[in-house]
């Protein structure tokens, strides 16, 4: 598009595509069009403020003619003209799709848009089926208003623009209000005059900050972030949420921002920053770690519930969960080839976040069936949860990093716990998961016609079923026919469960 003289966007569905489709570009343009090689660059979360402003008006003033970009560029800032919209995979919704295409032919002139599917599931499906995307609804869009993270800092700016008061603002701010303006309280951002009595105090703010909304990113719910310095310059080349920085940034590393690669030469974990030094590196990394969820709710299998047809007639619960992630190595990985060719062991502090889980009970006399044929539990778990991990964009407006299943490690040998269980990757968690509890049953239904009506031979499936490219841990450990015994499995149990429920009632 560029080498034809087109000002276009690549939408890249993760960063480190995005730096990854920056730097092959520059590489092909270096070959054959030298005098643009400079006309591109990549915008996306994580940058500092300056960067993002400053190449937000290059690509309007049309010094930069390119971007590979997230969804950061989707929408809310004026870039100009822009010609043609590339996107690199499905983006998670119809919505997000259409809103990215927009981005091009803003002033009434011609644009292209050119969607390139991916070996995922969904991105399959709608070339199967294309009418299903360009005829298809526009999602309606569900925000977790309730989630405690994100209301703790709402309510901290709302009460510096006005004070708070129980009686009148839990209207707007939900039951939950008080506990939050409590912690706020604790935390000795929030005031009041305790002579009044507790309905009628009246809550100001007197936190540190000047303006408390001015220290709340939009663009993450965290608040701890690692600093990513140039050692040669002493240049901050970007802050990095917690969650992220040890995938992303530990000693060995390959570090990429603009293009350009970074070897991490040390990581300062007591002050939360990686101190990188530009290097012509032919390979990039990946971290090799493992993630375990403990469920802090009540573990039990088929509770009691009401027959209410305002319920979920599933068994499936929403709760609470406690998410570790333990790292011991990471893979040396060519670019041209994606071929490992080293690995390295890695010591790192482990990283725990509590978030929110929903999982659904597997019986024991699946687990038995499945054994029986020699088949693996274990691979047969982590399937059907890659499985409806493939299925849930196509009810629920989200993309591939907004949820998560539990992945099997080929190296650990423990007992894995019998559940399906998908998470919010996301301290604090950002509601998704208590969305999908309401339609458990759609998805396993839709998880099981993706299997069934996949053609690929073998027990670990393809990219069109179970493998998720999104996956820990290489999509090791899958077998496909023993996650089409335990969903068919668990869709009988639920379905004989709640006949039983009906015909007592």
């Amino acid at each position: 598009m560029m080498q034809h003289g087109l000002r276009c966007i690549a939408f890249c569905k993760t960063r480190k595509l995005c730096e990854l489709v920056l730097c092959y570009t520059r590489e092909i343009l270096q070959e054959t069009a030298p005098h643009l090689v400079d006309t591109i660059c990549a915008y996306r979360a994580g940058y500092t403020a300056e960067d993002r402003r400053r190449i937000e008006h290059d690509f309007f003033n049309g010094s930069i003619c390119g971007i590979a970009a997230t969804n950061a560029l989707e929408l809310g800032i004026d870039v100009g003209h822009i010609d043609a919209t590339l996107h690199l995979g499905f983006p998670g919704s119809i919505a997000s799709l259409w809103q990215q295409a927009g981005r091009s032919g803003r002033r009434g002139n011609a644009s292209l848009a050119i969607y390139v599917a991916f070996e995922g599931p969904l991105d399959q499906y709608f070339m199967k089926f294309p009418q299903k995307l360009f005829r298809g609804p526009i999602e309606c869009c569900h925000v977790d208003a309730r989630n405690r993270q994100v209301l703790e800092q709402h309510l901290a700016a709302a009460a510096f623009e006005h004070p708070l008061n129980l009686s009148d603002d839990e209207k707007y701010f939900g039951s939950g209000l008080e506990s939050i303006i409590m912690a706020l309280k604790n935390k000795g951002i929030l005031s009041t005059d305790i002579s009044r009595s507790a309905t009628a105090r009246i809550w100001s703010y007197i936190g540190l900050e000047k303006m408390p909304s001015s220290a709340i990113s939009i663009r993450a719910i965290e608040t701890e972030r690692y600093k990513v310095i140039d050692i040669q310059k002493n240049e901050l080349l970007e802050e990095i949420e917690e969650s992220k920085a040890f995938f992303q940034v530990y000693e060995g590393a390959n570090y990429m921002n603009q293009g350009k690669t970074y070897l991490v030469k040390e990581l300062d974990v007591a002050n939360r920053i990686a101190w990188c030094q530009r290097a012509d590196l032919k390979y990039y990394t990946k971290t090799r770690d493992y993630t375990d969820v403990q469920v802090t709710g009540a573990n039990f299998a088929y509770p009691a519930r009401t027959t209410s047809l305002q319920l979920p007639r599933t068994t499936a619960q929403a709760q609470s969960c406690r998410v570790t992630t333990t790292w011991f190595g990471f893979r040396k990985i060519w670019k041209k080839s994606n071929q490992v060719f080293d690995t390295v062991e890695l010591s790192l502090p482990n990283y725990t976040y509590e978030t929110q889980a929903v999982w659904i009970q597997v019986p024991q006399t699946i687990k038995t069936a499945v054994e029986t044929l020699n088949y693996s539990f274990r691979g047969g778990l982590h399937a059907a949860g890659h499985a409806l991990l493939n299925v849930v964009p196509m009810y629920i407006v989200c993309n591939s990093s907004d949820l998560a299943s539990e992945c099997v490690n080929p190296y650990d040998s423990r007992n894995v716990p019998e559940r399906i269980l998908l998470y919010d990757p996301h301290p604090g968690g950002t509601g998704i998961s208590a969305q999908v509890q309401h339609i458990f049953s759609e998805l396993l239904t839709a998880a099981l016609e993706l299997l069934a009506s996949c053609c690929c031979s073998g027990d670990t499936g393809c990219p069109n079923c179970v493998q998720n490219i999104s996956c820990q841990e290489y999509n090791e450990v899958l077998h496909k026919d023993a996650a089409i015994m335990i969903i068919k499995g668990v869709i009988e149990e639920e379905e004989s469960y709640f006949k039983s429920i009906s015909e007592l009632s």
